[in-house]
């Protein structure tokens, strides 16, 4: 068992760091009295910073991060060679198509949800984003580790629960 501080949390993470969909308990990461899960996650993020203190976080609370992608393009092709359980998505990424067009793509055709994180959720937005992608979560920016590692906890939880 390890311990991580996390802004004042201590987090206990069971197993090994290498053992994906493995369990952590922190204060306030159960739903309903269930541990929520650990998984493999896919950060697509074009803001370095952003990206990497994701990264951090996820790490720090037992996800394993599998790769971060600045392009939609670059998404596609990390979950495809990758397979996450799960991907982080920001709406707004540099080149021609977005995070949504990613998420959608992503999910059609290779069944891997998302949780979108930004700065950008006007109703005509998240409308469309809601019909293209489905996601199982929205983050606002900014977020805290907290709330970055309890979205992809629930979001992994509630799929898990309607995958069977």
């Amino acid at each position: 068992m390890s311990q991580v501080k996390d802004r004042g949390e201590t987090v206990m993470a069971q197993g090994d760091a290498e053992r994906p969909g493995r369990m952590v308990r922190a204060a306030d990461d159960r739903q309903g009295g269930v541990e929520l899960p650990r998984g493999r996650v896919l950060i697509v993020e074009d803001e370095f910073f952003v990206a990497m203190d994701a990264e951090d976080s996820l790490t720090a609370a037992g996800f394993t991060v599998i790769g971060i992608a600045a392009t939609a393009e670059a998404a596609v092709t990390l979950a495809e060679s990758q397979s996450p359980d799960i991907v982080l998505m920001d709406i707004r990424l540099v080149g021609r198509r977005d995070g949504i067009d990613a998420a959608a793509e992503i999910r059609d055709r290779f069944g891997i949800p998302s949780v979108f994180a930004t700065a950008h959720s006007d109703p005509t937005t998240r409308h469309r984003a809601e019909v293209a992608a489905a996601p199982l979560g929205w983050l606002s920016k900014p977020y805290t580790r907290t709330e970055v590692t309890n979205a992809l906890g629930r979001a992994l939880l509630r799929y898990r629960q309607e995958r069977g």
